[in-house]
């Protein structure tokens, strides 16, 4: 029996007589999942990324809260508590003045985190402005620019970051924040030139040149929100080796200035008296330890969340 194709129907529904599933009508339109739904959706999936994530957000939380309602006053001094170990009264113990020292993380985390968040967003914001603008123009501006970063390279971060801190004398969250990020914004610079470079070959780039559109709406409306997966990533990439420097500078002696604390400074306090007390000193670094790798493996989920293709290769 032959049939003839013009008269053959296909059956609504999967094949093999399969029915479609239930609350889908026939014909009825496909909901359409957005690039940050799908990349949350990934995202939720990697079991490390979300513990280091809650963890992260639980330590913000314990930093910006429990100063709030802790019944101790981080600077007063209490020589009958010097040195004491944990104790129900004092969970984390007390420092050398008998300060307690749960309050003074959860303060001195306040200072490290939000420096580390500030000067990473100026760390971006000077990368994207220069990164985009040489990206975009190209020619002898974009290589005379990268030739002026490859010259930059050469600075040490950490020593310029003392020289800077010295220069200006007075060390406080601003000074901080100045001395890690002036010598830190080359990589995001070269990151955000290549994305740049690839995205302005596209259509809707021309299309957008094509009925007149100004350079900068080209680069702010169409180029600069097609590399927020990339600054996302690269804020918590960056956020590690800022906090790991405040805490570098602070050990030296040249963080911020008593009666404030960092977890640096906090780690250097330690460091004159572990071997009376070791606990004023794993205190602050185990919190920055926790602190530096939640946010590597935040960042590593969310490279994976946003550009699939990294698992696939």
């Amino acid at each position: 029996m032959t049939v003839d194709p013009r008269q053959a129907t296909i059956p609504v529904g999967a094949p093999f007589g399969i029915e479609p599933e239930a609350g889908l009508a026939a014909g009825a339109p496909l909901r359409q999942a957005s690039l940050w739904t799908d990349a949350w959706r990934r995202y939720i999936k990697n079991r490390g990324a979300v513990v280091a994530g809650t963890v992260f957000v639980l330590i913000v939380l314990y930093c910006l809260i429990l100063p709030l309602f802790s019944p101790y006053d981080p600077n007063h001094i209490d020589y009958d508590l010097q040195n004491q170990g944990p104790t129900w009264a004092h969970p984390l113990g007390s420092d050398n003045f008998g300060r307690d020292l749960m309050t003074r993380a959860a303060l001195g985390g306040r200072i490290s985190i939000g420096i580390g968040f500030v000067a990473t967003l100026v760390i971006l914001g000077i990368g994207v402005v220069y990164g985009a603008i040489s990206g975009f123009v190209g020619g002898r501006l974009d290589n005379a620019m990268q030739r002026f970063l490859d010259a930059l390279y050469g600075l040490p971060y950490l020593p310029f970051a003392i020289i800077t801190v010295t220069i200006i004398g007075t060390v406080n969250f601003l000074t901080m924040v100045i001395a890690l990020s002036i010598a830190s914004w080359f990589t995001t610079a070269r990151i955000v030139r290549g994305q740049i470079i690839t995205l302005k070959e596209n259509d809707y780039v021309r299309a957008a040149k094509a009925v007149g559109a100004r350079w900068y709406r080209v680069v702010v409306r169409h180029l600069l929100p097609n590399t927020l997966g990339v600054l996302i990533i690269a804020i918590f990439l960056e956020l590690p080796g800022v906090i790991l420097g405040e805490a570098f500078l602070s050990f030296i002696g040249l963080g911020i200035n008593p009666p404030d604390a960092s977890l640096g400074s906090m780690a250097q306090d330690g460091y004159t008296a572990y071997r009376v007390a070791p606990h004023i000193i794993v205190v602050p670094s185990v919190a920055i330890t926790i602190i530096v790798m939640c946010t590597y493996f935040i960042a590593d989920g969310l490279r994976d969340a946003l550009d699939p293709r990294t698992r696939e290769t």
